[in-house]
C-alpha cells in the first residue's frame, strides 16, 4: 500500500521543470515580476522611451572631442557608439527641449496630445539588470527620457531609474532604492509603497525626472537638501503600469554579451547629448554609473514627509 504515495513522488520529480521548481526565475522573469508602476507629475511632458528605436531615428549625431572643433557625423548605427571621449547630439537644437521629440509626434499613438513622447503601441520601454547576490537579489530598472529640463538643469538626454532588492529566490521586495540627482536613497520602514505587494510607486519630478517614494504638490525639494524640486504630483500614471497594456513588452534586460558584460550600447562610456556646463551634463551610459556597479549601495534617510 506504500508504493502508491512513493510512485507519486517519483512521478512528481520526473515531472517537467521539477528539476528546476526551486531555482531563481530567470532575469527578464524577475524584471517584469517586480516591474515598477511610474506616476509622473501632470506637466510633465516626456515619456521613458524605447532607446533602440531612439537610436534608430534620424537627426542625431556622434561627436568626438579627440579635435578641435569637435568633428560630428551622422548617427546611423550603435556600431559607431566606441571611445571615452565621444557623445551624441540628439535631435533638436532648443534650450527649454520643446523640439527634443520623436519625429512622428504628429502622427504616433500617444495617451495626451501635451506629450512630447509616443507612448502606446509599446514604445514607452524601461531596462532592467539583475545582480544575484549571496542572499538577495537588485533589480537595477532604468528610464531614458529626452530631455532634462528643469530650471538651470537643462540639457540632452536623461537616464533615471530605481533599484528593487529582493529575496535570493526572487520573491519578496526587501527594499526599494531611489536615484535622485547624485545620490541614491533608501527610505524608512513603510515609505516606500508596493502595489500588490511587488511594484513599487515612483514618483518621478517633472522636468528632472529624480525618483520619490511619495507625491509632492507644493513646495517641493530635494531628499536631505534645501535644493528646489520640480514638482512630483503622480497625477498621470505610466500607461504601462496596466498589465495589459504591457504585455510582457514593457521591461527589457540592458544588453549584455555571452560572457554578461555590457553590449551595445551599454558598452559605450559615452555621454547621452551635448555637453555645455559639467555641472548639469548629460548622462552616462547605465554600465559606468554608480548605481550600475554597486545596485546593493544606498544612502539612508529618515525623510518621511515629501
Amino acid at each position: 500500500m506504500r508504493l502508491v504515495p512513493m510512485l507519486a513522488t517519483l512521478l512528481a520529480l520526473l515531472a517537467p521543470g521539477a528539476a528546476t521548481a526551486g531555482a531563481a526565475p530567470a532575469p527578464i522573469d524577475l524584471a517584469l515580476r517586480f516591474q515598477p508602476h511610474l506616476f509622473f507629475d501632470g506637466g510633465e511632458r516626456w515619456r521613458p522611451t524605447d532607446v533602440d528605436a531612439f537610436l534608430a531615428e534620424p537627426g542625431h549625431q556622434f561627436c568626438t572631442t579627440s579635435d578641435l572643433p569637435d568633428v560630428c557625423v551622422p548617427f546611423v548605427s550603435p556600431a559607431q557608439l566606441t571611445g571615452t571621449g565621444s557623445y551624441l547630439d540628439l535631435r533638436g537644437t532648443r534650450q527649454d527641449g520643446l523640439d527634443a521629440t520623436s519625429p512622428d509626434l504628429a502622427t504616433c499613438p500617444r495617451s495626451l496630445p501635451t506629450l512630447l513622447e509616443c507612448d502606446l503601441g509599446g514604445r514607452s520601454v524601461i531596462y532592467a539588470h539583475v545582480t544575484q547576490g549571496a542572499t538577495r537579489t537588485a533589480i537595477d530598472y532604468w528610464w531614458f527620457l529626452r530631455y532634462n529640463a528643469f530650471s538651470i538643469d537643462l540639457h540632452e538626454g536623461d537616464w533615471e531609474g530605481i533599484t528593487v532588492i529582493t529575496d535570493s529566490a526572487g520573491r519578496h521586495v526587501r527594499a526599494v532604492d531611489y536615484a535622485a540627482h547624485s545620490s541614491v536613497w533608501r527610505y524608512a520602514d513603510g515609505v516606500a509603497r508596493l502595489d500588490g505587494g511587488r511594484h513599487a510607486r515612483v514618483y518621478v519630478a517633472r522636468g528632472d525626472h529624480a525618483s520619490y517614494p511619495r507625491p509632492c504638490r507644493l513646495l517641493c525639494h530635494q531628499t536631505s537638501s534645501a535644493l528646489p524640486e520640480g514638482r512630483f504630483d503622480g497625477r498621470r500614471a505610466w500607461v504601462a503600469n496596466d498589465p495589459a497594456t504591457c504585455a510582457g513588452r514593457c521591461v527589457r534586460l540592458l544588453a549584455q554579451d555571452a560572457a554578461g558584460a555590457p553590449a551595445s550600447w551599454d558598452a559605450w562610456d559615452g555621454r547621452w547629448g551635448v555637453v555645455r556646463s559639467m555641472l548639469f551634463a548629460p548622462p552616462r551610459t547605465p554600465a559606468f554609473q554608480d548605481r550600475f556597479r554597486n545596485p546593493f549601495a544606498a544612502t539612508r534617510s529618515g525623510r518621511r514627509h515629501f
